[in-house]
């Protein structure tokens, strides 16, 4: 590697920093009462990612159907 000019690299140990409040407190304005009368009075939002994919779902609870 020498004669070649080559040099390693190695990417320093990644470092968590811990904060004074982790997560935010959401509440819970449902309270698991997924009981709706009609189309387009609750919907439900998830996401999730892993790496470069990300998912963004929106949920109308009175149908069950995706609806973004």
């Amino acid at each position: 590697m020498k004669t070649l000019g080559l040099v390693s690299f190695q990417q320093p140990k990644h470092r968590y920093r811990k904060t004074s409040q982790e997560h935010i407190e959401i509440s819970n304005h449902l309270g698991r009462q997924f009981m709706v009368t009609a189309p387009d009075e609750v919907w439900a939002g998830f996401w999730t990612g892993n790496r470069w994919m990300y998912l963004a779902v929106v949920i109308d609870l009175f149908a069950r159907t995706v609806i973004g």
